[in-house]
């Protein structure tokens, strides 16, 4: 992966809207035009699943995949928003106790074509709640992906 400017524009941004902050509380501060200042509440953006699921995303250049596990067994969902196939989805699993890699399997796993977006059942025989999962990290075909961001 070569570096970009990407990884400082981010960190201006944030730099830029944490110096905005007028005030401890969580939110936007600003002035009511009496003087007064508010606070509105900044939702957290999450993406939920059926209750007792864990949810993670992986974003990146057009493609959108979402893995949703109650317990060890749930879907990953692929949205291939790339002009290219992409291959046969799989994820594995960093223990976050001691770090030991734990295969997923994904039933009847095939390659995405582009623009196509598939759905595929998925168990992680190693793990029992998500609390076990230090890292979910995304495979397609022989490619490594990278990591997964947990959010919902």
């Amino acid at each position: 992966m070569k570096p970009t400017g990407r990884p400082a524009a981010v960190v201006i941004v944030v730099v830029a809207l944490l110096s905005s902050c007028t005030n401890e509380q969580d939110g936007v501060s600003g002035p009511t035009g009496d003087g007064e200042t508010t606070i509105v509440p900044t939702p957290v953006t999450t993406v939920t699943g059926a209750p007792g699921t864990a949810v993670y995303t992986y974003i990146n250049g057009g493609l959108l995949v979402t893995v949703e596990l109650g317990g060890n067994a749930g879907t990953i969902t692929v949205d291939n928003g790339t002009e290219r196939r992409v291959g046969t989805p799989d994820v594995y699993v960093l223990d976050a106790l001691d770090g030991h890699r734990i295969e997923g399997e994904v039933a009847s796993a095939a390659p995405v074509a582009a623009g196509e977006r598939s759905t595929f059942d998925l168990t992680v025989g190693g793990i029992t709640h998500a609390g076990n999962i230090g890292l979910l990290v995304l495979l397609l075909g022989a490619d490594n992906y990278g990591a997964f961001v947990r959010t919902g």
